[in-house]
């Protein structure tokens, strides 16, 4: 099986711990690109290096895999998405995103869609799920444009800046 495919306008691949760092670190540096999930943006380029490892390590053992997605005019880095928590008795799992400030709706409506497909055809999964921190319109609106049903709030699911966090919970169904 292929990991990488493209679309019109991206290569979805996965990452190559040799390499990628910089372009990681760069997207992974902005906390606006994580605060949805909520996790804390990375301080110094090695924090890319090491996440590139986890990577890599936990799609050995099928647990995830994480994608990068790249213009492929420029071959500019514009997010990275994740499918996690695979529950493969289950057929479901976690998707994960983080866009870069320049990857708008029209960009998110070409690769996801794709990646999603690819998870519902070629993994065989049946159910993803999305769990973002409550609050984010923004993303809301992207899981509603996606087709994603809110399922409700999981209330205090852990603390994080002080502050104790809620998580909306979205799925989507395979159709297939």
């Amino acid at each position: 099986m292929n990991w990488n495919f493209v679309t019109d306008n991206f290569l979805i691949r996965l990452p190559v711990s040799e390499t990628d760092g910089a372009a990681l670190f760069n997207l992974l540096r902005q906390q606006s690109v994580s605060d949805h999930i909520p996790r804390l943006a990375l301080a110094v380029e090695t924090q890319a290096t090491d996440e590139l490892r986890r990577i890599a390590m936990r799609f050995e053992t099928r647990e995830a895999a994480f994608w990068l997605i790249e213009k492929e005019s420029t071959g500019e880095l514009i997010a990275r998405v994740g499918v996690q928590h695979i529950n493969w008795m289950m057929l479901n799992a976690q998707l994960q995103w983080e866009f870069a400030p320049a990857c708008d709706q029209q960009a998110i409506q070409e690769f996801i869609p794709a990646i999603i497909d690819f998870i519902f055809t070629e993994l065989r999964l049946h159910r993803l799920e999305v769990r973002v921190r409550s609050g984010h319109a923004e993303q809301k609106d992207i899981l509603s444009a996606l087709g994603f049903d809110a399922e409700g709030t999981l209330p205090s699911q852990f603390e994080y800046g002080g502050d104790d966090i809620h998580l909306d919970v979205y799925s989507i169904i395979s159709q297939k």
